[in-house]
Parts: C-alpha cells; sequence; structure tokens
C-alpha cells in the first residue's frame, strides 16, 4: 500500500440476517451488503408449535385445578408440549429454504451493480488488483458465509472508479428428449421386472429341461396374465421345438418364448381404420375410470399433429361436469367440442354432431360416451342406439369402436372386453396405465378374448404417452436388457 493512499475495512452487522462491508480509500468507498433471507416456517411447522404449546397450557390448567391429584397427567401432558416445542423450534430447515441475496453499490460515480441469485449459491467477494479496474467476482461456495478477502496492495493508479459485478450464471443444457422407445421401455419396467425378469432367471439358470421346466413356465405365463389361450399355445411350440430339434440350451428357450409372443400380437393390423371418401368417425366406450376423456384428448392431438381436423362429440349426458371436462381438453388440443345438455339423450347429441362436424369440413369426429359397467343391460342398449345412430348417419360409421382398458385390473378387463364385445362388435383397444401395473401380459389376454388388435397404449399421465401400438416394438421394450431411464429434461452445469 502506498503513502498517500489508506484502505480501511468496516463489517457492520446490522441483524441476524444484515452484514455491511464496508472498503474504504482515500478517493472510494465500496460498500458490499449481504442479506440472508431465511423463509418462515412451513404449514407443518406451525401446526406442530401450535399443538405442543396448546398442551403446555392444558398441563397449566389440569394442575390449576387438580394440584397434586392429577401431577402424572400433568407432566405427561406438559412435557410432551415442551417436546413439540423443540421438535419445531429445533429441526432443521431443508437446504432448499436459505435465500441469499447479493447487493453490491459503489458510491463514488454513481456507477451501481446489484447482482441477486436465489438458491444454494453463496458468494465469495475477492478485490482483484491488477488492472484499471478492480472487479468484485462471485465465486460458489460451500460454507454458509460469504468471504471478503483484503488484496495485499492497491497501486494508487490502480483504485477502482467502477465497480463490476461478473457472476456467473446459471448454464441449462437441454438434453436430447426420450425416443418411442425409450419411453414404451421406461412404461414397461414393473412388467419387465416381475415377467421377463423372472423368466430369465427361470430358463437361464436351468441346465435340464424337462417336465418341471414346463409346469413353472406355465405358472409363470399364467401369473402376468397372459392368458391361458396364449400360455398353452406358446408352451406347445416350445415343446415341439425342443422335441424337433433336439434343443439343450436354455437360452435358446427365452428366445423361443419371445418369439412366439412376438407371433401373438402381429396377427391382425395395428393401423386405425380411417374413412377414404370423406369423415372418419370413431367411437370410444369403456367402464368408469379407466381414462376414457383424458384418452379421447390424446388421441385428438394426436391426429392434430398429423395435420387433421378432429371434432370431438360430448356424448357423456350422463356425469357430472364431464361436458365441461371434455371441453376444457378440447380447448388445449385445439380441438371444437360439440356439446349439449347435461342429462339429455346422448344419441340425439350424435346425431347433431355428426351432421355438424361435416358442415365443419372435420376430418375426424370422436365420440365421448358415458362410461357404464358391462353387466348393466340397459346402459349397454343405449351403446348400441348410438352406434345405430352413428352408422345410419355417417359414410361406413363407426369406423373404429375403441374400448379403453385399464391395464392394472388385469383378467378384471379381459372379462370388460368379453361383455362389451358381446353387446357391440369392438374393432379396437386402447390399454391405459401400462407403467402402472406388472401385468402387461394383459395385452395378449384381451386380444386372444375378442380377436381384436390393441392400437393404442398408455404408458404415463403425459399428453404424448398415448401411442400407437407397435408389437415389434413392444416385444423389444419388453424383453429390452438396457434399463434407460430420464431423470430430467434439463441438466445444471
Amino acid at each position: 500500500m502506498s503513502d498517500n493512499t489508506s484502505e480501511k475495512i468496516v463489517t457492520d452487522v446490522n441483524n441476524a440476517n444484515n452484514v455491511n462491508i464496508n472498503i474504504k480509500t482515500d478517493n472510494t468507498t465500496i460498500t458490499t451488503t449481504t442479506t440472508v433471507q431465511t423463509e418462515p416456517w412451513d404449514e407443518s411447522r406451525m401446526v406442530v408449535f401450535l399443538i405442543g404449546f396448546c398442551l403446555l397450557i392444558e398441563s397449566g390448567l389440569i394442575y390449576y385445578q387438580a394440584g397434586t391429584n392429577q401431577i402424572v397427567v400433568t407432566s405427561i401432558t406438559g412435557v410432551s408440549g415442551i417436546l413439540l416445542l423443540l421438535f419445531a423450534w429445533l429441526t432443521p430447515m431443508d437446504e432448499d429454504s436459505a435465500i441469499e441475496t447479493w447487493d453490491d453499490s459503489h458510491s463514488g460515480d454513481g456507477t451501481t451493480s446489484s447482482p441477486s441469485r436465489s438458491g444454494e449459491l453463496l458468494a465469495r467477494q475477492t478485490l482483484q488488483p491488477g488492472s484499471s479496474t478492480d472487479t468484485i467476482s462471485a465465486q460458489p461456495l460451500s460454507g454458509t458465509q460469504p468471504q471478503v478477502t483484503e488484496p495485499s496492495s492497491v497501486a494508487p493508479s490502480t483504485v477502482p472508479t467502477a465497480v463490476t459485478a461478473a457472476p456467473q450464471p446459471f448454464q441449462l443444457e437441454e438434453t436430447q428428449p426420450l425416443s418411442w422407445l425409450e419411453r414404451l421401455a421406461n412404461g414397461l419396467k414393473k412388467t419387465r421386472k416381475s415377467f421377463v425378469g423372472r423368466l430369465k432367471e427361470l430358463v437361464l439358470g436351468k441346465t435340464k429341461i424337462d417336465p418341471e421346466l414346463h409346469e413353472e413356465l406355465e405358472s409363470l405365463l399364467f401369473e402376468a396374465d397372459v392368458g391361458v389361450k396364449t400360455g398353452q399355445e406358446v408352451l406347445n411350440q416350445l415343446k415341439l421345438r425342443v422335441e424337433k430339434e433336439e434343443i439343450k440350451d436354455s437360452k435358446i428357450i427365452f428366445n423361443i418364448i419371445r418369439d412366439e409372443l412376438k407371433k401373438k400380437l402381429t396377427t391382425f393390423s395395428f393401423e386405425p381404420n380411417f374413412n377414404k371418401n370423406g369423415m372418419t368417425v370413431f367411437l370410444v366406450i369403456g367402464v368408469n375410470g379407466v381414462g376414457k376423456t383424458t384418452t379421447i384428448a390424446k388421441l385428438a392431438r394426436h391426429y392434430i399433429k398429423e395435420g387433421k381436423k378432429v371434432v370431438l362429440a360430448a356424448g357423456d349426458t350422463f356425469r357430472a361436469a364431464a361436458i365441461e371436462q371434455l371441453s376444457i381438453w378440447g380447448e388445449r388440443v385445439g380441438a371444437e367440442v360439440i356439446k349439449g345438455s347435461e342429462g339429455g339423450d346422448p344419441g340425439a347429441l350424435v346425431f347433431d354432431a355428426i351432421h355438424a362436424a361435416k358442415k365443419r369440413n372435420a376430418d375426424l369426429l370422436i365420440i365421448d360416451t358415458a362410461g357404464r359397467m358391462h353387466v348393466k343391460a340397459n346402459l349397454m342398449d343405449e351403446l348400441k342406439k348410438i352406434r345405430k345412430i352413428a352408422e345410419k348417419e355417417s359414410d361406413g360409421g363407426p369406423h373404429e369402436i375403441f374400448l379403453v382398458l385399464d391395464s392394472t385390473t388385469g383378467q378384471n378387463a379381459v372379462q370388460q372386453a368379453k361383455l362389451f364385445h358381446e353387446a357391440i362388435p369392438i374393432s379396437a383397444l386402447v390399454m391405459t396405465k401400462l407403467d402402472g401395473t406388472a401385468k402387461g401380459g394383459v395385452v395378449f389376454a384381451v386380444q386372444e378374448q375378442i380377436s381384436a388388435p390393441v392400437k393404442f397404449i398408455g404408458v404415463g399421465e403425459k399428453m404424448s404417452d398415448l401411442m400407437p401400438f407397435n408389437p415389434d416394438q413392444f416385444i423389444e421394450a419388453l424383453f429390452s436388457d438396457e434399463e434407460k431411464s430420464k431423470n430430467s429434461d434439463y441438466k445444471v452445469l
């Protein structure tokens, strides 16, 4: 430090939350204010505190009224109150609850720089001599208090005339979105673990192929809800190939089972049927709670992205707020909704919707229907009426009758498919919530039951998680060896 220059560092702690650091020279004063703000107690902490306080008051009242006769009750109540108060007071806050705000002010030439950052960053503020303008730099620290480093020497010619803040900003690197196959593989994790994982342990661990192995395989296929018919046919083909080809390698058995299951899925055409001469009509049915309305919204979004003009018909006039719910979804995905009054005749609504969609030159009309139990004969008759109206008023419609099934219900979904198909010819299946079940083999069982293909599957709650069904990719994802997951769309550098 030269003779004609003096420097003084003054630290002023105003309160528990503010620290003022003044760096004074002959010509310039640099003031650094550090403010550490702590979030107020959250609701749960306040509740614990109030309960403890009330217990303390209650113990005092008990002692006041009963004296030493109830000393045990008084003591227990009082101690409980004290413990709750201590718990609320001393339990550490979450790490994310502290917010550090930095304000750097320069009083000299009027230049001010006040960067602030919230989160888990603390700053080290350092005077860096050696240039015409000294700089205060902010760097991350793992501690909880800011540090000020005093320079060893500052030449008179380098006394700062301005303070410039140079915090390092966050950088967000967007990772590549998951592919269709990766999302499908993630959605089938539970099934892959319970079915394919056990299948590998059972087959690859065997050195001998015998009737006992066949019985264990049969039990495994049954538990995975693959279906009795499908399971028996797969095992019969396995037995024939083992005898014919004299297979001894257990790994080949695993591949045979995979190939036979794939053949079962490729029996049908999986492309949705569209009307080549005009507007296409889809009728969507199912029991309550399977995700029918959201499935309709996802279907609409899928075909809108393909460039089709989609109109929705709010045929669920029975359930409260069903019309409003479909209207909200229609607005979100960009599809117009034809709706009537709550409690109205769904057949009349379908009639009006078909003609209204034609006037709007729609490419696709998707008709929502009220959820109904498959054992209610009168409700199934209503479905038949809706189908007849759609058939009469549209050109060969409905071109697809989608039955939405909840995969988590297992064999109950198979029974639903059977009874719905007896009342109205189901042409396609939509399997939802495959990511929430360990029995994804139900996909094989429902197709076996009604000889109708699965054309869409749901593996998540996002709008993009309803996928056109592809049997090749389904088997590839189901029997995949790699567990690919995605924790976040973004990575903090």
